[in-house]
């Protein structure tokens, strides 16, 4: 979030993070479920504890939610840690939690350098008022798949796939037919 309006954006994140309601999926009104397994709640709580150790500020969350229905899972709460830099192992690798690390940024060249400061670049989300601007930091930033002003960025339509670390190849749109296509070239030389 842009340095200006750190503090304001912080309450209202955490504010909204409050209110997901985590629960059964069956239920229609819950917003998260379960992780895929004990095993990855274990590795969730591990990063999270990496997080408070490497001296990040603990905002919200942290901890698996109790009581009924979440004995019956692998629930974990929605995370929020502040104070992160991207020498952070929090910020540097993919946690697959629901963990989010929040780092400053003052203008628009070092919002596009933090994005690119990792050996990843699946997806992600610009958030702003100025189209201009989301498009220029989109330009620059080396991610597969950008959404502005939305966290959905996968459509069946469009191709899906990252930069550097996070994936070779495309799924989902036309490009994904190369990946079951193989080309063959016959030259032939009539004269």
């Amino acid at each position: 979030m842009e340095a200006s309006a750190h503090d304001r954006m912080l309450e209202l994140f955490t504010e909204a993070t409050r209110k997901v309601v985590v629960g059964d999926p069956a239920d229609d009104k819950t917003e998260m479920g379960s992780l895929v397994s004990e095993r990855q709640r274990e590795r969730v709580s591990g990063y999270v504890a990496i997080g408070r150790d490497e001296g990040a500020d603990l905002v919200y969350g942290g901890e698996p939610p109790t009581g009924d229905p979440f004995d019956a899972g692998a629930y974990w709460m929605p995370t929020i840690f502040d104070s992160c830099r991207t020498d952070m192992r929090i910020v540097r690798e993919e946690i697959f939690g629901p963990v989010v690390a929040i780092i400053p940024f003052d203008d628009e060249a070092d919002a596009v350098r933090l994005a690119n400061d990792t050996p990843y670049g699946l997806s992600g989300s610009i958030w702003s008022r100025d189209i201009g601007k989301a498009l220029r930091v989109a330009k620059g930033v080396r991610a597969g798949v950008l959404s502005v002003n939305s966290n959905a960025s996968v459509h069946t339509e469009a191709p899906f796939g990252g930069y550097k670390m996070s994936g070779v190849g495309r799924e989902l749109g036309m490009h994904a037919l190369e990946l079951y296509t193989e080309v063959k070239n016959v030259f032939v030389d009539l004269t």
